[in-house]
């Protein structure tokens, strides 16, 4: 029942509708994935007395400094839009990239006998996370890699799977390894390394693939095939099939004190034999909560008690407040997403979704109470975002009213 295997970069350019938004945003054409440009790549010689490495324990990867050092300087990558910044004389250009669903995040390809040609493990796709000085239009954020933000991506890479390795909810989750980063100056880069094929990203469960139209969107082809057409079945299941393995995934970080970021483009997930999801992988660890404080109310041990690192803990705010982002936002998207696709496919009818929605409820619900977080006195404070309205018209509690206080 799986599917034929595609380049992670197809589904990422491909695959992926913006939440059925119907106008890409108004940035340079060459940094849109599906129009997958082939840019060719610059480098910036600095000296190694100028950067700050930070590297990952956990993987047991070839280093790769040396790969990026030449007679005592390294070379640092530039984002295509951040090369003005530049005299020509100052850049090196070697290997292509193409835009991720990301327009920070690259997929890198070298040169022969380019930089990082011997370097890159064969069967995986490398992917660098640029900063950027400014937001890009339309796209509000802050687009830097900071010294502290490239830290604490390199320490939870390492720290997450061993918090997480024990706890039966992650037993369907992976950590993407953001295995080194450096920083010089006023900017800085974050590698990954993914696989080529066999992970898509979430979104590419209820996207059309532009290469394909006349398809059915992933969601829609898997679950007919698995219940043989029967809408009923699909509907009660909604909740096992789609909903169960991502909140089972977000609940187990924050048993550990950890609010996973986990909306349908960080999160990457793999086909089941018989089933939509087989395991769950989480990437891009920026934007990752941590709290000691909520550590120490669940009995744990504080982590990173030595680090003077801002990025790194959050104390400001209740967990509360994240679990209603997590939820309500990121999965309720997903959740929101599949639904209208199953719908305008003609799988489910009106009454079929209200019973897809029940089932995802009494998932999320007996979820939480395995979970055990009910015990725990949240505190009552929660961000003004909480309280408002997201963009597609779910307001926090739309898939479980959160009552911790």
């Amino acid at each position: 029942m799986t599917a034929a295997p595609k380049h992670l970069r197809h589904y990422e350019q491909q695959v992926n509708d913006r939440f059925m938004t119907s106008q890409p945003p108004a940035i340079d054409e060459r940094l849109l994935p599906e129009n997958a440009r082939d840019i060719p790549f610059a480098w910036r010689r600095v000296p190694m007395s100028s950067i700050e490495a930070f590297s990952s324990t956990r993987d047991g990867l070839q280093p790769i400094l040396p790969f990026l050092t030449d007679d005592g300087s390294v070379m640092m990558p530039v984002h295509p839009l951040s090369e003005y910044r530049y005299k020509a004389d100052e850049l090196t250009y070697s290997g292509h990239i193409q835009f991720s669903a990301s327009y920070r995040t690259v997929f890198y390809e070298p040169e022969a006998g380019g930089i990082l040609q011997d370097w890159i493990p064969s069967g995986h796709s490398l992917m660098i996370k640029l900063g950027l000085d400014e937001p890009l239009p339309g796209i509000p954020g802050d687009r830097r890699l900071t010294r502290d933000k490239i830290e604490k991506c390199i320490l939870l890479s390492d720290a997450l799977p061993l918090e997480l390795e024990n706890d039966p909810l992650a037993s369907r989750l992976d950590i993407v390894p953001e295995f080194f980063g450096m920083s010089c100056e006023d900017h800085g880069v974050i590698f990954r390394l993914l696989p080529e094929t066999g992970v898509m990203p979430l979104f590419s469960l209820f996207s059309v693939d532009r290469t394909s139209p006349d398809e059915p969107p992933i969601i829609v082809s898997r679950l007919q095939s698995i219940y043989q057409g029967d809408a009923r079945e699909i509907a009660r299941n909604m909740g096992t099939q789609l909903a169960k393995p991502l909140v089972e995934s977000l609940l187990a970080g924050f048993r550990a004190g950890f609010s996973l970021e986990m909306h349908a483009q960080n999160t990457l997930i793999s086909l089941g034999e018989n089933s939509l999801i087989g395991r769950v992988f989480f990437r891009d660890l920026e934007g990752v909560v941590f709290s000691n404080k909520y550590r120490v109310e669940r009995n744990l041990k504080p982590l990173f008690s030595n680090i003077d690192n801002d990025e790194l803990l959050w104390e400001g705010n209740s967990m509360r407040c994240w679990f209603n982002r997590n939820l309500d936002h990121d999965l309720g998207r997903v959740f929101e997403g599949a639904l209208t696709v199953l719908v305008a496919r003609g799988v489910l009818d009106g009454k079929e979704k209200s019973i897809a929605i029940a089932s995802i409820r009494k998932v999320i619900r007996d979820t939480i109470r395995s979970a055990a977080l009910a015990n725990i006195a949240w505190p009552g404070r929660v961000l003004p975002f909480s309280r408002a309205p997201w963009g597609n018209g779910m307001r926090p509690g739309h898939y479980f009213a959160t009552r911790f206080r």
